[in-house]
């Protein structure tokens, strides 16, 4: 049982089914329909995106023993598992025009050097910046990538990316409390600015803001959701087992298609 969570934990095979979770739910809120192909795709590229990050990070020292430990076992695996994930995507974009494909450069730009240097710095160690890129490729892509699959000129949906962005930046703001004493003072993240109980306040805060944006959208199951996620987020205030991050928060998001089914 515990090799099983951990290779959905740590193989990030949750974390990409998270993001099935949210592109479901903006296919349903903007196109009132579900692409069984589009979610491939999202479970796909997140799960390839996070393992190359999850080798990456091998390199780095930090105090999460058991996930260093089990990502030095697992590092050929994972890279396998991102280069067949790669391929299948590359099969499945077969019939979408390379213009259209060309949007999404700019968020495979921000995948490569989250981690990788560039000119002696990696854009993740860039000050103020880094829970905001996660929550700007998130909000984008799983709004802009459905429109790929349902022929649609990328409509104007931004209310949709506002939304989703405000809704994982809020649940993203956690992990940097959790890694606050391990990420180096230049990052100059939210927690080591406004230290973990307001930094746990905002985040809580920026939850809810997604929230009213949906209720002004009529979108009620988000709503509800995002209440919910409110409640779980208020527990960050200070350090929980790594458990409550990245299974629990994470969690959040494979949920998601849940409210819809009702």
């Amino acid at each position: 049982m515990q090799f099983l969570f951990r290779w959905l934990i740590y193989g990030n095979f949750w974390i990409a089914f998270g993001a099935v979770g949210l592109t479901y739910a903006n296919s349903i809120m903007i196109y009132n329909q579900v692409n069984c192909k589009l979610l491939v795709v999202v479970f796909l590229t997140t799960l390839s995106g996070y393992n190359l990050q999850r080798i990456m990070r091998g390199k780095e020292q930090n105090s999460f023993e058991i996930k260093d430990d089990w990502l030095s076992k697992n590092i050929i695996s994972l890279a396998i598992i991102s280069i067949v994930s790669l391929f299948i995507c590359a099969y499945l974009f077969i019939g979408i025009s390379l213009d259209r494909l060309l949007i999404f450069a700019p968020f495979s730009f921000i995948v490569l050097f989250y981690r990788w240097p560039i000119l002696g710095i990696s854009l993740r160690d860039i000050p103020f910046i880094k829970v905001l890129l996660i929550a700007f490729c998130w909000g984008f892509v799983t709004v802009f990538l459905p429109e790929l699959f349902y022929g649609n000129e990328f409509l104007n949906n931004w209310i949709y990316i506002l939304s989703s962005f405000l809704y994982i930046l809020g649940i993203t703001i956690p992990f940097d409390i959790r890694d606050m004493d391990l990420d180096n003072q230049s990052k100059k993240t939210i927690p080591q600015l406004f230290g973990k109980p307001l930094s746990c306040l905002f985040a809580t805060a920026i939850i809810l803001l997604s929230g009213l944006v949906f209720l002004i959208l009529k979108q009620y199951s988000m709503f509800l959701h995002c209440l919910f996620s409110a409640l779980i987020v208020l527990f960050s205030y200070k350090t929980r087992p790594d458990y409550y991050y990245s299974f629990i928060l994470d969690g959040l998001l494979v949920i998601i298609p849940l409210y819809f089914l009702f």
